[in-house]
């Protein structure tokens, strides 16, 4: 028992190392973008802000998360997991399963301004940043009431004592899947089509080279789009693979009960994907290397 007492710090003082470095790093991003472009901000750096922003909403919900546990954790006497009160356990949730979907759709609007700005560049009002402005408010929107509406006309959340915290059980009457679906599952489709089309276009390009059916300039930018995508795609598949845990508890949840961990298991899955891809997304930014210069 003593062992597993271990594992669960351990576990627990991770998640919260991990979900304090996104949240912090997504911070430092914003405030250095706020005092360096203010007014002057570039349709590019206005996405990048959108995706840390969101980061950070998705980062204090799970650091949040992370305290509760340890918490809990903290309060076990004789192996015996006593029920903690935890004034933030809807709040906390909300944030948590909004914040995902925030995290996950950022990532499709940059890539749909990637498309418009190299396939549809002729199509100049889509990568305006008025419109842009406009999606990324309607996005906020889809993402807030797209979970506020379901979590507050149904009794669908249930506390948690292993993680002290309010959230959906796994073996719930369909919620379960609809948020793996509208957080998780919809975003990396639009992710998966979009990068799709859009490397199915470069290789038309580089493969129009030789007849000189596009301009030079085209052709820069597409090569520089490609090289920006990979990386992406890779980030994208750290955030793929940081989903798979709960993914499979769902699946087994179909025919019977899920392991006594499996939120916990989840959770240090995603915070350790989180923390790895801001720290990469910070350190591979246009705007940042540009400030390392000045």
């Amino acid at each position: 028992m003593m062992a597993a007492n271990w594992l669960e710090f351990l576990g627990s003082i991770g998640m919260v190392i991990t979900t304090c470095i996104a949240l912090v790093v997504s911070l430092v991003y914003l405030f250095a973008i706020t005092l360096s472009q203010r007014e002057n901000l570039s349709l590019s750096s206005l996405l990048a802000s959108n995706t840390f922003l969101s980061a950070a909403v998705y980062s204090s919900a799970h650091f949040a998360i992370a305290i509760s546990t340890l918490r809990s954790d903290f309060a076990v006497t004789n192996g015996i997991r006593q029920p903690l009160e935890n004034p933030f356990c809807m709040s906390s949730a909300f944030i948590f399963y909004c914040g995902c979907g925030l995290l996950y759709y950022s990532y499709v609007m940059e890539a749909g301004q990637r498309f418009a700005r190299i396939v549809l560049y002729d199509y100049r009002w889509l990568y305006r940043r008025r419109i842009q402005l406009t999606l990324i408010i309607l996005q906020w929107l889809l993402c807030i009431f797209g979970t506020m509406i379901p979590l507050a006309t149904t009794n669908s959340l249930q506390y948690d004592l292993h993680m002290n915290m309010c959230i959906i059980p796994i073996r719930s009457n369909g919620w379960t899947m609809y948020y793996a679906m509208f957080c998780y599952s919809i975003p990396l489709v639009l992710l998966a089509v979009i990068y799709h089309r859009l490397i199915q276009y470069i290789l038309t390009v580089r493969g129009r080279v030789s007849a000189c059916l596009i301009s030079g300039s085209l052709i820069i930018s597409a090569q520089r789009q490609l090289a920006l995508i990979q990386r992406v795609i890779v980030l994208v598949g750290i955030l793929i693979a940081s989903g798979l845990p709960y993914c499979a508890f769902i699946f087994i949840g179909f025919w019977t009960d899920p392991p006594v961990y499996q939120f916990r298991i989840s959770f240090l899955c995603v915070d350790i994907a989180l923390a790895s891809v801001v720290c990469t997304m910070f350190c591979y930014n246009r705007d940042i290397a540009q400030l390392r210069r000045k």
